[in-house]
C-alpha cells in the first residue's frame, strides 16, 4: 500500500510541475516560486521544496478541517456549517440532488430585501429549448426542470440598439448595465462612452464579485459584466481587464489561451495577487485551505459544451457561492454557453443537455437560497439561437427541428425568485429592464 501511495504522490508531483511550468512559460518572466501566488499543489513533497511563501498545499488544506468561523454551504440544508466547507460527496460523485417538494418550498418561502444578487444566463437559450429539455431530456430531475417550479416567470425582448437580432455582447451589456448598445460592443454606449456595470456598482456597495462561465473567460457574455471595449473580438483587452478588475471569483475555461493574452504586468498580478487553480478539485482545495480570503480565486476547468449533461457548472457555482458568502453580500453572474454552441451546430441533443446543465446550477443556487432569503435570483437568456421548433406529437426531437443556425429576434424566458421578483410574472419586459432591476437590488433600492 505504501509503495502504491508513493507512486501516486510522484505522479501528482509531475502533474503539478507541468502546471507550474505552463504558467511560467505563458507569462514569460519570473517563476511562481519567486512570488506569493497561491498555486494549488497536489503533492506535499513537491510543494515543500518549491512553493512560494504563503501559498497553500493540498496537505495543508486537507489538515485544515476546521475553521475559526462558520460558513454557509450551498449543498447542505443547514444555515451554517464548519469547514470543510464543501460537501465531499459532491466532489467525488458530482451529483446534484433536489426534490420537487424541496424546490417548491424554496420557491414559496418568504424573501427579504436582497444583499446577494445572482444573474444566470443560458447563452442562446430559446423558449423551446427549455420546453424540449423538460419534455424529452432523460437527465433532468425526476420532476422536470427546477426552472419550471418558479412562479415569477415571463419573457424578455432582446434587440440591440442597431439591430433587431442581438449578439451576446450587446445583450450582455443590456443585462449588465440596463442600457442598449450596438452589436459587438462590450460595456460601452452607442457613442463610445463606458457604461457603469452591475459589478462596478456592487463593488461600490462593498460587495464581493463573482463571474462563472463554462465558456472562455473572454467570451462576450462574461466580458459584458466587467469590461469596457468597443469590440468583443479584442480578447487581449478583455483578458487584461478581467485581471485588472480582480473579482473575488473568476472561473472559466481554457487556461493556456487566456494566459497567452495577458501582458507581463497582468501575469505579475496573477503571480502576486491571485490564488490560481487549474481544475475543479484544485478550486475546492483552494477554498478549504484559504481561511483569510485575501486573494481572489482564478479558476479554470475543462468541459465539453456539446457533450453530455454536465455537473461542472453546478460545481463551480457552488464554489463561487462558498467563496463569495459574506456579511456585505455579493453579485454573481453564471453563464451556461452550450445552448448557444448547440444552436450554431444544430445539435438538438446538445441543446437539451445544455439547458439541463444550467438547471443543475440553478438547483445549487436554490439550495443556497433556502437558508439565505436575502438573495435575489434572475435566470434568463441573452438571445435565442437556432429557432428550434417543437416536434409533432409522438415524435422524438431531431436536428431537423432547427430552422436556422444563427441568432434570432425571438423573445426569451425570464425566471425570477426573491424579493420583488413578482414584477416579472406574466409580463414581457425589455432586457434592459432586467439589468435595471438587478442594479436596483444591488443598490438596496428595491421597494
Amino acid at each position: 500500500m505504501k509503495k502504491e501511495m508513493t507512486k501516486v504522490r510522484k505522479f501528482l508531483a509531475v502533474i503539478t510541475a507541468l502546471v507550474l511550468l505552463l504558467f511560467t512559460t505563458a507569462c514569460g518572466n519570473g517563476t511562481p516560486t519567486d512570488s506569493s501566488t497561491s498555486i494549488i499543489s497536489t503533492s506535499e513533497s513537491s510543494s515543500q521544496s518549491s512553493r512560494p511563501e504563503g501559498s497553500t498545499t493540498v496537505a495543508e488544506a486537507s489538515r485544515s478541517t476546521t475553521s475559526s468561523r462558520t460558513r454557509t454551504t450551498a449543498s447542505t440544508t443547514s444555515a451554517t456549517t464548519t469547514a470543510p466547507r464543501l460537501d465531499k460527496v459532491w466532489y467525488t460523485e458530482g451529483d446534484v440532488r433536489i426534490t420537487k417538494s424541496e424546490a417548491d418550498a424554496i420557491v414559496a418561502q418568504n424573501y427579504v430585501k436582497p444583499k446577494n444578487v445572482i444573474v444566470m444566463i443560458g447563452d442562446g437559450m430559446g423558449p423551446n429549448d427549455i420546453a424540449l429539455a423538460e419534455n424529452y431530456s432523460e437527465d433532468r430531475f425526476d420532476f422536470g426542470l427546477a426552472l419550471n417550479r418558479f412562479i415569477n416567470t415571463g419573457y424578455a425582448k432582446t434587440h440591440s440598439a442597431d439591430n433587431d437580432v442581438t449578439d451576446s455582447a450587446a445583450s450582455g451589456t443590456a443585462l449588465a448595465t440596463g442600457v442598449k448598445t450596438n452589436n459587438t460592443v462590450v460595456g460601452m454606449s452607442t457613442d463610445a462612452k463606458p457604461l457603469k456595470n452591475i459589478a462596478e456598482i456592487a463593488r461600490e456597495q462593498g460587495k464581493k464579485i463573482g463571474i462563472v462561465t463554462n465558456d472562455t473567460m473572454t467570451g462576450a457574455t462574461p466580458s459584458a459584466f466587467l469590461v469596457h471595449c468597443m469590440s468583443r473580438h479584442n480578447t487581449e483587452v478583455l483578458a487584461n481587464s478581467f485581471i485588472d478588475f480582480a473579482p473575488e471569483v473568476l472561473i472559466g475555461q481554457q487556461y493556456s489561451s487566456f494566459v497567452k493574452k495577458l501582458t507581463d504586468q497582468s501575469c505579475g498580478k496573477i503571480q502576486n495577487t491571485y490564488m490560481l487553480a487549474t481544475t475543479i478539485p484544485m478550486m475546492s482545495i483552494a477554498l478549504n485551505g484559504d481561511l483569510t480570503e485575501e486573494k481572489p480565486l482564478l479558476g479554470f476547468f475543462s468541459a465539453d459544451l456539446l457533450g453530455d449533461t454536465s455537473n461542472t457548472l453546478a460545481q463551480c457555482t457552488e464554489i463561487a457561492l462558498n467563496r463569495l458568502d459574506n456579511e456585505q453580500g455579493f453579485f454573481l453572474m453564471v453563464e451556461s454557453a452550450g445552448t448557444d454552441k448547440a444552436g450554431d451546430t444544430n445539435n438538438i441533443a446538445a441543446k437539451m443537455n445544455s439547458v439541463v446543465t444550467l438547471d443543475r446550477a440553478v438547483a445549487v443556487v436554490l439550495k443556497y437560497m433556502k437558508s439565505h432569503p436575502d438573495t435575489l435570483l434572475i435566470v434568463t437568456s441573452d438571445h435565442d439561437n437556432g429557432a428550434v421548433q417543437m416536434p409533432a406529437n409522438g415524435e422524438k426531437p431531431t436536428d431537423e427541428l432547427f430552422t436556422t443556425d444563427t441568432h434570432t429576434a425571438q423573445d426569451v424566458r425570464v425566471f425570477a425568485l426573491g424579493y420583488g421578483a413578482e414584477c416579472f410574472r406574466d409580463k414581457t419586459v425589455d432586457n434592459t429592464d432586467i439589468g435595471k432591476f438587478a442594479i436596483s437590488a444591488v443598490k438596496g433600492e428595491l421597494k
